[in-house]
C-alpha cells in the first residue's frame, strides 16, 4: 500500500544530510520517485546516479526505508499471476540483474523493454538499464541502506557561484504540490524575496529540468519634478536578466512579442526591449530598480520629461502653459502622467531638433 509523503521543497544539501548522517560512513541508495532516478551517495556525497522506471499510478512503487536483502545474477523471473518461469535471457522482464528490498514482491531490476525507463511502467519495482544496474550490483552490498521518497521539489545552491536554482518533477502519484510548504521552505532559508509569479508558473507546468530562480525588485520611477516614487509593481530579475510588467497592446508577430514572457497571467517585457520602447533609462539603488525619465529640451528651452512610444516623441505638459488650439489628439498615459504628441506641440518641423537628456543612471 502506497505510504502518503507530503512533497517537501528541500535544498540539495538537505537532501544529502537526509542520507548521509549517520554514525558512521556508510554507502546508501537513495530514489526519488518523481525524478526517475537512482541515486548512490558514499558518506553523504552522490558518486552515482540512474535513470529508473517506477510503478504506475494503478501499481505504485513502494515509499520508506528498506535494504537490500539479496543480489541475484542473470535471475529467473517467476511471473506473480502464476503462468511459466522465465529462464535467464533476452527475454527476461527483469533483466540481468536483481537486488530484492525488504519490502516483500519489489527489487531493483534490469528490464528487456529498455524504452520503458524514465517512465511509470512496472508494478512497482525499480527497473534500470542493464548495463546500468550491473553496475549497481557492484557497488553495494546485501544489507545496503535503501530510501525511497516523493520529492518533486529540488531547490539547489551552488556552493562555489552560490546561484539558487528549483527544479520541479511532475506530480506522478498526485501526491499534491503545496505552495505553502514551499513558501515555509523559502523563509526557512532566507530566501524572502523570491518572484512567485515565476515560481507558480513552474509549479503547473514542471519540466524536471533546473531553472533558476527569479528575484522580485521593487519598481520605482523617477522625475525631475517629483523625484523618486514608489509605483507599487515589481519586477523580476530572472537568469541574468531583468523582466518589467507590460500590459500595451502589441502585434504577436513583433520581436517585442516574441520577447515578452507570460508569469500567470501578466506579461513581463525585458528591461533593454522596455528601454528601447519608451526611451527611459534606468539605475539600482537599495534592493530598487528605478527608471528614469529623459528631459526634452529644444535649444535651451525645456520643454518636459519625454517618452517614447511607438517610435514617436511625447512630451509632459503638466504644470507648463502651451498655446493651443482646441483639437483632438493622441495622448498616451504612462506612469500616472499624461503625455502629447511633440509634433503637435512645437510643430513636426522640430522634432528633430528636440535634444533628450538622461538623469545618471546606467
Amino acid at each position: 500500500m502506497l505510504k502518503r509523503c507530503l512533497c517537501m521543497a528541500l535544498m540539495l544539501i538537505m537532501l544529502l544530510g537526509l542520507v548521509g548522517a549517520t554514525a558512521r560512513a556508510e554507502r546508501i541508495v537513495v530514489i526519488n520517485i518523481p525524478a526517475f532516478r537512482l541515486y548512490v551517495y558514499d558518506e553523504g556525497i552522490p558518486v552515482r546516479d540512474y535513470p529508473i522506471s517506477i510503478g504506475t499510478e494503478l501499481n505504485p512503487s513502494v515509499l520508506g526505508e528498506t535494504t537490500i536483502i539479496n543480489k541475484v545474477a542473470h535471475p529467473t523471473y517467476y511471473p506473480s499471476q502464476g503462468g511459466e518461469p522465465v529462464e535467464p535471457g533476452p527475454d527476461n522482464p527483469v533483466g540481468t540483474r536483481w537486488l530484492g528490498l525488504g519490502f516483500p514482491g519489489y527489487g531493483i531490476h534490469g528490464t528487456n523493454n529498455p524504452a520503458s525507463i524514465g517512465s511509470p511502467a512496472s508494478s512497482g519495482c525499480i527497473r534500470m538499464q542493464n548495463a546500468d544496474v550491473e553496475e549497481l550490483a557492484d557497488l553495494v552490498q546485501v544489507g545496503t541502506a535503501v530510501k525511497l521518497i516523493y520529492q518533486t521539489i529540488l531547490i539547489q545552491e551552488d556552493p562555489l557561484l552560490h546561484t539558487k536554482t528549483i527544479t520541479v518533477y511532475r506530480d506522478v502519484y498526485k501526491q499534491g504540490v503545496s505552495p505553502v510548504q514551499l513558501q515555509d521552505e523559502l523563509e526557512r532559508l532566507g530566501w524572502n524575496d523570491v518572484f512567485w509569479p515565476a515560481l507558480l508558473t513552474l509549479l503547473k507546468a514542471p519540466t524536471g529540468e533546473p531553472h533558476p530562480l527569479a528575484w522580485e525588485w521593487p519598481l520605482m520611477f523617477h522625475t525631475e519634478a517629483e523625484g523618486v516614487t514608489a509605483t507599487g509593481l515589481v519586477a523580476a530579475e530572472w537568469n541574468g536578466e531583468y523582466y518589467l510588467p507590460f500590459d500595451l497592446p502589441f502585434d504577436p508577430r513583433s520581436e517585442m512579442a516574441i520577447a515578452t514572457v507570460k508569469w500567470g497571467e501578466e506579461y513581463y517585457l525585458p528591461l533593454q526591449v522596455y528601454l528601447e520602447l519608451t526611451g527611459l533609462s534606468y539605475s539600482q539603488a537599495q534592493g530598487q530598480l528605478i527608471l528614469h525619465s529623459p528631459q526634452a529640451y529644444l535649444g535651451e528651452k525645456s520643454l518636459g520629461q519625454a517618452l517614447i512610444f511607438q517610435d514617436e516623441l511625447y512630451i509632459n505638459t503638466v504644470e507648463r502653459t502651451w498655446k493651443l488650439i482646441p483639437s483632438p489628439m493622441q495622448v498616451v498615459a504612462f506612469w500616472g502622467q499624461i503625455y502629447q504628441p511633440a509634433r503637435v506641440l512645437i510643430g513636426s518641423d522640430q522634432v528633430d531638433q528636440v535634444r533628450l537628456e538622461w538623469p545618471n543612471s546606467r
